[in-house]
């Protein structure tokens, strides 16, 4: 008999798939076989929140058919949970295929197999014929069912916790009122859904998403206490977020093409988590923030909000995202000291200086600041991993040399730097793009010595890549579209393994690379 370890080796061997005679061994052989991507006999296992799920796919009559050849497998001890992943189509081969998972479905729970059904139906026109799978489904996918207006089919479903709406005429949906352990439900997009009335009182309903819907009103989940994350998106007649008042156990709330013009409603959501706001033009005040001390994500993209005031009293804050066109200050982010990442685009970010007292900061994006001429602000933060500083005023980058956790770097299209002359990099960075900028020379990245990748495209100022010449862990180099005239200084990189020049017009030669038989150049 195989050890344990000898059975493990063994099965490393077949990565597409195990022969059945090596599966069928013991229960370690079979979940290794089941592992590998094709799996065994159509069945392959998953680590699922630290638990073993098995899962097999059904796609056709043809599948349906090797089923009870397969009951055999599927229910050789110890039985593991199972998910069985069902697709069908409007067609006659699809309803042959529902009596015979009915038999099965059966046989398995006789069997003791804890089993869930995962079903969706592409094009159908009504849900009668697939009654008896949907009584056992626990997922269900309704995909461009444009001829399907109502749900009666779903009328009682005692299992459903999950169900997905995709590109359905759907007009009334009221029937999911009577799926009492409903958990998650989306409509994306479902162009004739007006209302979300039947979703009221289900008290198990934690997630809900709606998507290019002509909803008006959100009043009905007001009653829905578990409710945790909403989603919303081109909603064009939604206008308030008053039916999200209360609701203790929200969390996550996104708001996306919308026209609120309030968020007050959420003050009285005290476990708020995460919120995001994208294009909804009527909304111009984020103070109904002030004071959620859950707050951990505060993102904010067109629209015309003008201060960030509120959130100087959300002590949780690890993350703002701020992209809008008016003049903001990031003063009221002054010493959040859970902050991580911050996301800026605006015309002035003049008091970016503050930031500094952002001890926790790891990952800074600015954008579009023209007024931004220093990085003074993101000096000796020491956890600081990820620059990014696109559009802006600077002349240096050096300032951030005291930046001793810095591994990226990205400078993109700041066309006053002229000059990396006294930026000395960390030792820690491995990645560093500087593009579309005016400097003349990159002689200061020598003592980069972790660097791995370069990128230097657009610098049409930039004669040659000296300072890279010599670096030991250097894999990567972009110069594409350059003023270089020489790649000499890169050839004795000892890791380098691939270089781009194209659309550099005044490089020479690249065969001081192409000797070296052991790098990838791309080149005119």
């Amino acid at each position: 008999m195989l050890r344990f370890n000898e059975l493990y080796e063994y099965s490393a061997y077949y990565e597409y798939g195990t022969p059945l005679a090596f599966a069928a061994v013991s229960p370690c052989a079979r979940e290794r076989a089941e592992s590998c991507r094709r799996g065994a006999l159509g069945c392959t296992t998953d680590i699922v929140d630290g638990e073993a799920w098995r899962s097999l796919r059904i796609r056709s009559e043809e599948c349906a058919a090797r089923l009870e050849s397969l009951e055999w497998w599927l229910t050789r001890p110890p039985a593991e949970p199972l998910k069985v992943f069902v697709e069908m189509t409007n067609d006659k081969g699809s309803l042959n295929t529902v009596a015979l998972l009915e038999q099965f479905s059966v046989r398995l729970q006789r069997r003791g197999v804890h089993f869930v059904l995962c079903l969706m139906l592409n094009g159908i026109n009504t849900l009668e014929p697939f009654g008896a799978l949907l009584s056992r489904a626990e997922v269900v996918t309704l995909d461009r069912c444009s001829n399907l207006s109502s749900l009666r089919g779903f009328h009682g479903q005692r299992c459903l916790k999950r169900a997905y709406f995709y590109d359905c005429r759907l007009t009334d949906i009221s029937a999911l009122r009577t799926c009492a352990l409903l958990e998650a439900v989306s409509f994306c997009p479902c162009p004739s859904l007006t209302s979300l009335d039947a979703l009221q009182d289900l008290q198990h309903l934690k997630i809900v998403g709606v998507w290019d819907c002509p909803v008006r009103s959100l009043d009905a989940l007001r009653t829905c206490a578990l409710l945790e994350s909403i989603t919303l998106s081109s909603c064009p007649g939604l206008t308030s977020l008053n039916g999200l008042q209360g609701l203790q156990h929200l969390k996550t709330l996104e708001v996306i093409d919308c026209p609120i013009t309030s968020m007050d409603t959420l003050r009285t959501c005290a476990l708020l988590e995460r919120i995001n706001f994208t294009s909804c033009p009527g909304l111009t005040s984020l103070d109904a923030l002030q004071g959620l001390q859950y707050l951990k994500s505060v993102g904010v993209s067109d629209c015309p909000v003008t201060s960030l005031e509120a959130l100087r009293t959300c002590p949780s804050l690890e993350l703002v995202v701020c992209r809008c066109t008016e003049v903001i200050s990031l003063q009221p982010l002054q010493g959040l000291k859970r902050l991580k990442e911050v996301f800026f685009s605006g015309r002035n970010v003049g008091d970016a200086d503050m930031l500094h007292t952002c001890t926790a900061l790891e990952v800074v994006e600015i954008a579009g600041a023209v007024d931004l001429i220093s990085l003074d602000g993101l000096r000796s933060l020491p956890r600081l991993e990820t620059i990014v500083i696109l559009g802006c005023g600077i002349t240096n980058l050096d300032a951030l040399h005291t930046c001793e956790a810095l591994e990226e770097l990205r400078v993109i299209s700041c066309i006053d730097l002229t000059s990396l002359e006294n930026f000395k990099g960390q030792p820690n960075l491995k990645d560093i793009a500087i593009l579309d900028c005016s400097i003349t020379s990159i002689r200061s990245l020598n003592t980069c010595v972790s660097l791995q990748r370069v990128n230097v495209s657009s610098c049409h100022l930039l004669r040659s890549l000296d300072g890279l010449g010599g670096l030991p862990n250097l894999e990567w180099v972009c110069a594409r579209g350059s003023g270089i005239t020489d790649i000499s200084a890169i050839a004795q990189c000892p890791s380098l393994r691939y270089v781009d020049v194209r659309d550099c017009p005044q490089l020479q030669s690249v065969d001081v690379l192409l000797e070296r038989g052991d790098v990838t150049v791309d080149y005119d």
